[in-house]
């Protein structure tokens, strides 16, 4: 499990994962920084811990937060090209925080 907080450890990412998943957590991220900042330049924007991006790398990782996890808002299923990934909602201080699970 990968947390995200800066859009430089997000960049750092892009050397191991999938290409077009990389492209689909960049707009995410740039959402996130559209909404959130305070007018703070990107490379200093910085998320809050509760509102970090969570990159799951493992199936029993995923199994862990959904099973029987009360703070669990919803589970979509995101198409990426040929690949889907579930883009996951965690209940965090009032906010929702994403949680990425890029699947097969």
């Amino acid at each position: 499990m990968r947390k995200i907080q800066r859009l430089s450890e997000l960049l750092e990412l892009k050397q191991t994962m999938q290409m077009d998943f990389m492209n689909y957590l960049e707009g995410e991220f740039y959402s996130l920084y559209e909404y959130l900042s305070n007018g703070e330049i990107i490379e200093e924007f910085q998320l809050e811990n509760h509102q970090a991006m969570v990159i799951i790398e493992k199936a029993n990782e995923l199994d862990l937060l959904t099973k029987d996890n009360l703070e669990l808002e919803y589970i979509e299923e995101i198409q990426i090209k040929s690949n889907s990934c579930l883009r996951i909602g965690i209940l965090q201080l009032e906010d929702i925080q994403l949680h990425y699970f890029l699947k097969g």
